[in-house]
């Protein structure tokens, strides 16, 4: 079959990556879409130039795969390098056979890396942000308005990749038992510091917007220190985590920038794209149907606080800290 059509340069392709990888993957609003079986759905294509496909560990392909692999000419990114620093990527030819370095896991040094190495092939590291538009964090009230169906359901199945202790700051505890001049400034740093790593925040002690309002009074917080936090109840958060999974994403690079096609049902909510090069970002709005986004109109800025996978990535594989996995954390000083 001749090559006449082209690919999207997103969503990247997966094949054979394990389950909690491509789940995690898409948490973190990457665009991904996964070729299950074979590659033949790509028979016909031709790769756009930033397309990419990541092949799990674990994957082999038989000689149609690797010749429909070769027509199309699309990069790859062998995720069993992943595993170890020693192992070494298969080249195309070896990917007839399985790793043998086991299966790759999705946590936060899993994705700095392969933000790294998609950038490497020359890739742009775009991602749906965690929060609408224009965002950047989110403190939620109202945790004991769900009930305790909701409240297990949230536990367990919650369309968070992270147990909703997480988002909970140990400091409000010692605020409502002791509410001393150290402890208000303890509450006010975690809360600082959440906002300036993009990590949620659900104040269980809190019931209404009114009484998050005096909070802010009471611990001294200035506004300022947290300009575009998205105050809100944690049910209306749970719904747009729900409808955020839901979206789906077309990007092509075009002479100006990228242009993006989005589907999905927002009601109310405006998605926004975070756009990274190295350690600077931007976040874009968008509009359903098809977006252009102007490379030089992009408001970039350095951005080493927060995880270039949004919160879901630095929380990856933890249970127990909001400082998960080493990840640097240089707010805490310049809240107090």
């Amino acid at each position: 079959m001749a090559v006449s059509r082209q690919l999207p340069d997103y969503p990247i392709l997966l094949s054979g990556v394990a389950a909690p990888v491509a789940k995690g993957l898409r948490e973190m609003g990457l665009p991904v879409t996964e070729l299950h079986d074979d590659l033949s759905l790509l028979s016909g294509y031709q790769s756009s130039r930033w397309n990419l496909l990541l092949v799990g560990s674990q994957k082999s392909f038989d000689e149609r795969d690797l010749q429909t692999l070769s027509q199309c000419q699309i990069p790859f990114i062998d995720l069993a390098e992943f595993t170890s620093p020693n192992v070494v990527s298969r080249s195309r030819e070896e990917l007839g056979h399985k790793s043998t370095s086991g299966v790759e896991q999705f946590n936060a040094a899993f994705v700095v890396r392969l933000k790294e190495r998609l950038q490497e092939t020359g890739g742009a590291w775009l991602r749906l942000s965690d929060y609408p538009y224009p965002y950047q964090g989110v403190i939620c009230y109202g945790e004991t308005d769900l009930g305790e169906e909701f409240r297990e359901y949230s536990n367990v199945m919650s369309p968070l990749l992270v147990p909703l202790q997480l988002l909970h700051l140990p400091a409000e505890a010692d605020w409502q038992s002791k509410a001393t001049s150290e402890s208000c400034r303890q509450f006010r740093v975690e809360l600082t510091s959440r906002y300036r790593q993009g990590l949620p925040v659900s104040l269980p002690t809190i019931s209404s917007r009114l009484q998050l309002t005096q909070l802010y009074q009471d611990i001294k917080l200035d506004r300022k220190q947290i300009p575009l936090v998205w105050v809100t109840s944690l049910t209306t958060f749970f719904r747009w985590w729900k409808l955020r999974r839901e979206l789906s994403m077309s990007i092509n690079r075009v002479p100006s920038g990228w242009e993006t096609i989005v589907s999905g049902e927002f009601e109310g909510f405006n998605p926004g794209l975070q756009i990274w090069k190295g350690r600077h970002s931007a976040t874009v709005a968008l509009t359903r149907g098809v977006n252009e986004i102007r490379e030089e109109l992009l408001a970039l800025a350095v951005n080493n606080e927060r995880h270039p996978g949004g919160f879901t990535a630095h929380w990856a594989g933890s249970r127990s800290s909001v400082h998960s996995l080493g990840w640097k954390n240089k707010a805490a000083s310049a809240a107090s």
